[in-house]
């Protein structure tokens, strides 16, 4: 699952072969009836006729107008001035743009303590609906949290909190996504050379889908965050940060076509390619960033641009 759709095209012509048919009988009352060339299943075509859609792999609907609530709580000043966050406003209004232009209805937040911040995430829980919700926070942060503009912290697990099933039924079988900029540490990522090793290195994991009835609360999340723990997130000052500069320009362009775990992948991969050279106690260091995402979706997740 969400290996893009060359991958999941191969793997249905796998399940056709007669080796794999006479091992899983129940394969072929599935299978024999689709099309025989799923690679020319053409781009498109809609949601239904595609091997993914045969395969089992649903998407969530997006019928709603508004799409939903997208909340942006972006923290510039702090308790100590020269903490401020140059630059956060540029990806606050890059934000903006996108879950405007995707039908959302977008709320701004700027400069919230902690307390604050808790009101707002709590608020957006009673109100939420439509087909999906995002938060997106830009902050200071940590390894354990990210900060209100009072230098206090909110751990991660109090952002999610009030989006889980049992607390915000509203929500209950929606994609909830939450884009996070900030650092989860001071240490700087270093460069690593790739081998062909690690080039070429390929896995996959298939597990049957159960019947399901109900859901864990916990479903239907996505956290994105610009870095991994213990490193620090690199952002200019004049033009924005590299994770969400990157996130907004690959939702422009990619969104209407192609599945959210598609185009984080090649946010990942454009983040990782860039590099900064800074100053850190004294000495010029070369600086690199990964950024990381945590997956509990269970359905693809595809944003139609609207049509108005």
């Amino acid at each position: 699952m969400n290996k893009g759709d060359p991958q999941c095209k191969d793997f249905i012509s796998l399940l056709r072969e007669d080796l794999m048919l006479d091992e899983f009988p129940g394969l072929r009352s599935l299978l024999l009836s689709a099309p025989a060339a799923p690679n020319q299943v053409a781009a498109g075509a809609a949601a239904s006729d595609t091997p993914v859609q045969q395969a089992g792999l649903e998407r969530y609907k997006m019928n709603h107008s508004p799409r939903g609530i997208c909340v942006i709580i972006n923290n510039v000043d702090f308790v100590k001035k020269e903490k401020k966050r140059h630059g956060s406003d540029k990806d606050a209004d890059a934000l903006k743009n996108v879950f405007t232009w995707l039908g959302f209805t977008v709320e701004s937040h700027k400069n919230k303590t902690v307390d604050e911040m808790k009101r707002v995430l709590q608020d957006c829980s009673k109100r939420a609906g439509g087909d999906c919700f995002i938060c997106c926070v830009l902050s200071h942060g940590g390894s354990k949290g990210v900060s209100g503009c009072d230098d206090e912290v909110l751990p991660m697990e109090e952002i999610l909190k009030p989006f889980r099933g049992h607390v915000c039924p509203g929500l209950v079988g929606k994609p909830k996504l939450f884009f996070i900029q900030a650092c989860r540490g001071g240490g700087i990522q270093e460069e690593a050379r790739l081998t062909m090793d690690s080039i070429m290195e390929v896995s996959q994991d298939v597990d049957d889908k159960p019947l399901q009835i109900t859901i864990s609360a916990d479903a239907d999340f996505l956290v994105c965050r610009s870095t991994v723990d213990g490193y620090a997130a690199m952002r200019h000052r004049d033009y924005g940060s590299w994770f969400i500069q990157s996130l907004c320009k690959h939702f422009e362009k990619d969104v209407p076509s192609h599945d959210i775990l598609d185009i984080l992948l090649w946010v990942n991969a454009e983040v990782s390619q860039k590099e900064a050279n800074i100053t850190l106690q004294g000495q010029r260091r070369k600086a690199r960033q990964i950024s990381e995402q945590t997956s509990r979706l269970r359905k693809k997740l595809v944003f139609p641009v609207p049509h108005n």
